[in-house]
């Protein structure tokens, strides 16, 4: 029994605490060694103390008179996701460790009468899922590895070696499942390290939620089951790891320390918060990533000669701790600017960096500097960024205006002594346009419908911009936008329907809807993991304040809360490319006219958006278009190498980034957006569609080319028939046409 318990740790020298339990009597059975274990890991004289069971957070000292842990009074101004957990196993099976697998497959099979309790609960509801083959509630991969990636279900433990030579992973999948609240807010595995892991979780400021629903549903579920759960008098909880015996419990949150880990790594945040008694993680547990916005996991380490109620308080009170650190760890302004000085000449292509003066910004107010480097902010913290600055209010531009003045002239490559944005929606006054002014791309040579896209951007003047917008602000504009949408709704020419993400919004979708129509390009994807605009603020406070109207036939489109305030879109299947121009324009004009306080706009550089890449007509105009000769390969590098200097940037089919489509079909639009009106765009797309299919047709291989390709690929291809039936006198032999 002795040897079989130690065995992980022997077959795995490089582990810390190294043996399992196997049988719930263990700790008794031999108590000699595992209370030296438990005196080594816990670092506690058992002689001297000795573990008690306590979840009354009211008879601590240090609990607020309210008896309410809300880290919200400690300065917490975001909810935050809290978990609870703790392990049973039941007196009747052996651990996990020495179940045989008719051992697991019966456990579950005695424990459905449990989660049919729940189920019929109001307080619970929801479902049992089991990976279990054969078992009536079984549920395929792709059901299950969605549960995973949700943090619902636990990872396949088959591949751990620690759990194999423990015994604990053997028999993988038979016996595992996982019980689901209506809410998803309480779970249970089945057959992982314990028997039961049982967990209570929601988002908020308020520690007892959570603790106290844990509390009650494991009352009731100890009720339930036959012969009871594994305790020790002297050591409390029985866990199969030491580790986790006495209370077998863990309380966590996930909170940003932006500061405490900066350069994405947790390191100096385990450093600091190590000798406070708290452990810090990655979001998906030990040794997994940490939020790229600096969200840790943090938990009070202590589990053993601690009552339930203290880790709770220990939670509440480490929060406090990490606050205090977060703020010791911010850097002031004179480090900040002193970091761009080092990050200048390092980073040439990054435009934010290169246009800091020190001058200027020494010239300013406190209030104008601490302005200017919130604008500054992404691009310093992600130094490979190319713009990297973004403005925060819509008077920014002005406020600011010497820096984002050179900001715009770089990137843009516009001299603004000599040139000025113009506003100009009206193509007839253009050189160059079509007699009829319409501008028909079948006329010049498309031979099937493209996918047309128009969009721009607005801000709203009453708001300061997504980067500087708080939790409040959003969810509000939300709310101010609504009048607009019904109007929308209401107007046959548009109609439709507006979703939104925001909890507890009326016309809040699921993540299924939602999914289906990113997948659709409909909706603007999560942007809680993009780190530039987390850092810019503009991806904040996710998924609050954000929604999409779109129109009935599913053409018009107008985002809420993505990178500006508003992104307008018109799309259509066609080649007259005024069709998604005129709607665009029109639905422009009537959308301005509804919104209180309008639209943010500069006499200097027209449309206001967050980013000055965008800023002047907030405009991309584009079609995707086949160019099969030109991304030969599967790659854009080519294509991309040709039409830049015509000035058209090319993309994948789902944005910057994106694989190009496998029939060569690709996304082109004109580059520019500023000191070039929207009437120009849109002529610079048809021009640009016309010199994409004359580079093109260049491109295209001749049959000499194909014939030296066909040569060159035979030695290397011995079991490809057709290259080895090639014969090139036959070939040769040939009329023009068989050829």
């Amino acid at each position: 029994k002795l040897l079989e318990c130690m065995n992980s740790g022997i077959q795995n020298p490089d582990s810390s605490m190294g043996c399992y339990a196997c049988r719930p009597d263990d700790y008794e059975t031999l108590k000699p060694f595992f209370k030296a274990a438990l005196q080594k890991y816990h670092k506690v004289d058992l002689s001297k103390t000795k573990h008690v069971t306590n979840w009354d957070i009211t008879k601590l000292e240090g609990v607020p008179e309210d008896q309410k842990l809300d880290v919200a009074k400690l300065g917490v101004k975001e909810n935050l996701s809290m978990r609870v957990r703790t392990g049973r196993n039941l007196k009747k099976f052996p651990l996990p460790g020495a179940m045989t697998k008719e051992d697991r497959v019966q456990m579950e099979k005695d424990l459905q009468k449990v989660f049919d309790k729940l189920i019929a609960d109001e307080k619970f509801g929801g479902k049992y899922v089991s990976i279990t083959p054969g078992h009536p509630s079984f549920i395929d991969k792709k059901e299950y590895d969605s549960l995973v990636k949700d943090h619902i279900m636990f990872k396949d433990m088959s591949a751990d070696k620690y759990l194999l030579d423990a015994g604990i992973a053997r028999d993988w999948p038979f016996g595992r499942g996982c019980y689901i609240s209506a809410d998803r807010g309480f779970v249970i595995w089945v057959g992982e390290e314990d028997h039961l892991r049982i967990m209570a979780m929601a988002k908020g400021t308020l520690l007892n939620v959570v603790f106290d629903r844990l509390k009650a549903a494991i009352d009731y579920i100890e009720s339930l089951i036959d012969g009871g759960c594994a305790k020790s008098e002297e050591f409390g909880v029985v866990t199969s790891c030491p580790t986790n015996i006495g209370t077998g419990m863990r309380a966590s949150v996930h909170i940003k320390l932006p500061n405490l880990t900066k350069g994405g790594s947790d390191k100096n945040a385990k450093k600091i918060l190590k000798p406070l008694g708290l452990s810090v993680r990655g979001l998906g547990g030990e040794h997994t990533p940490i939020g790229v916005d600096g969200t840790v996991d943090i938990s009070p380490s202590a589990r053993f000669c601690i009552s339930e109620a203290e880790i709770l308080l220990a939670l509440y009170n480490g929060i406090k701790e990490c606050l205090v650190a977060e703020e010791k760890a911010k850097p002031t302004p004179e480090d900040i600017v002193k970091s761009i000085e080092e990050l200048k000449p390092k980073w040439p292509d990054n435009i934010t960096l290169q246009c800091f003066d020190r001058k200027y910004y020494d010239s300013l107010s406190d209030e104008n500097k601490a302005k200017l480097l919130e604008c500054m902010n992404s691009g310093i913290q992600n130094p490979d960024s190319s713009m990297g600055c973004y403005a925060c209010r819509p008077d920014d531009y002005e406020t600011l205006k010497p820096f984002f003045k050179a900001a715009l002239q770089k990137y843009h490559k516009v001299d603004l002594s000599k040139t000025k944005h113009v506003t100009n929606w009206d193509i007839t006054k253009l050189e160059g346009v079509p007699e009829d002014q319409k501008l028909d791309v079948a006329k010049l040579g498309v031979k099937e419908n493209l996918s047309m896209r128009v969009r721009t951007g607005r801000n709203l003047k009453k708001f300061p911009l997504p980067g500087a917008m708080t939790k409040e602000d959003r969810v509000q504009m939300e709310k101010d936008l609504q009048k607009v949408f019904d109007k929308l709704i209401a107007d046959e020419k548009f109609g439709g329907k507006y979703v939104s993400i925001t909890p507890g919004h009326p016309s809040f979708i699921d993540k299924k809807e939602y999914d289906s129509l990113v997948k659709d390009h409909i909706m603007f994807k999560d942007m809680s993991a993009d780190k530039y605009l987390l850092d810019a603020g503009i991806a904040r406070d996710w998924p609050f304040g954000r929604g999409c109207y779109i129109s009935a036939d599913r053409g018009f489109v107008i985002w809420v809360g993505e990178e500006d305030h508003l992104r307008i879109m018109a799309m259509a299947k066609g080649t007259l490319l005024n069709v998604v121009f005129d709607r665009l324009k029109a639905a422009i004009d009537y959308i301005e006219s509804l919104i209180d306080g309008g639209c943010a706009k500069s006499e200097e550089f027209g449309v206001v958006t967050s980013c000055p890449t965008n800023i002047g007509t907030g405009m991309r105009a584009s079609v995707h278009i086949k160019l099969p000769n030109l991304t030969k390969g599967g790659s854009d590098k080519n294509a991309k190498k040709i039409l830049k200097p015509l000035g058209l940037s090319v993309r994948g089919l789902g944005g910057e980034h994106t694989p190009i489509g496998v029939d060569g079909t690709v996304d082109i639009s004109p580059s520019a957006r500023f000191c070039i009106s929207e009437a120009e765009i849109l002529l610079a797309l048809y021009n640009g569609i016309k010199e994409c299919l004359v580079a093109e047709e260049k491109a295209k291989p001749t049959p000499e080319d194909i014939v030296k390709s066909i040569e060159e690929l035979k030695p290397k291809w011995p079991d490809n028939i057709t290259l080895q039936c090639f014969d090139r006198k036959y070939y040769d032999s040939l009329s023009d046409e068989n050829k």
